[in-house]
């Protein structure tokens, strides 16, 4: 029964320190959210209306774009922080700001959650319970994980100027931090699709 127990402690430790990375910068994201909901407190239409470009805030368009529409609309608004995020990778210094990136985007989400929930009580919990959630929570995830390899990419190169001999091959892992970064974009593309179909699905419930 000890060697059970034990060997069941050993596996979840072992899970923790393979994941634990990616676990801290979706931490970022979980943050970033608490703070944004609570800076929605002070927020209105016209400062959701000026960050719609980046966190997708806007509830009529939402609602009313066609699925094309929303679909570029969303994608576009996540595209954003995988861009900073594949930029910040390439520079030596950029490893010390991936972390903000995931955070930026849960704040984004934390923003519109805590408006509409402020604004429309149970029906804005309900709205983003069935229409945000579901995408924003892969794509958080998404965010999170290409930030993560950003730092280590960035980490990378820093070593590269310190390791002698040089024994791997830059080109090579540039390669393969464009490769990942575009699976990554890939996936950004699912949680726009989960938007879209959530959207469809349940968006014509509410009226704001």
């Amino acid at each position: 029964m000890k060697r059970a127990v034990i060997s069941s402690a050993v596996k979840r430790i072992a899970v923790l320190r393979k994941n634990g990375p990616f676990i801290l910068f979706f931490l970022a994201a979980a943050i970033g959210t608490v703070f944004g909901s609570l800076s929605s407190r002070s927020a209105d239409d016209g400062m959701l209306k000026r960050l719609d470009f980046i966190f997708l805030t806007n509830l009529e368009l939402r609602s009313s774009q066609g699925i094309l529409s929303l679909f570029i609309s969303s994608f576009s608004s996540v595209t954003v922080f995988m861009l900073a995020a594949f930029l910040l990778g390439l520079s030596l210094w950029g490893g010390a700001l991936c972390i903000l990136i995931p955070f930026f985007k849960g704040y984004g989400y934390g923003l519109t959650a805590g408006f509409v929930c402020a604004a429309y009580g149970m029906r804005g919990f309900f709205y983003n319970l069935l229409v945000i959630l579901p995408g924003m929570f892969i794509s958080c995830a998404v965010v999170s994980m290409a930030a993560l390899h950003s730092f280590k990419k960035s980490l990378s190169s820093v070593m590269l100027l310190v390791r002698s001999p040089v024994k791997d091959d830059p080109r090579a892992q540039l390669s393969s931090y464009a490769l990942t970064m575009l699976r990554l974009m890939l996936l950004c593309a699912v949680s726009s699709l989960t938007d879209v179909l959530c959207s469809i699905s349940f968006s014509w419930l509410f009226r704001f």
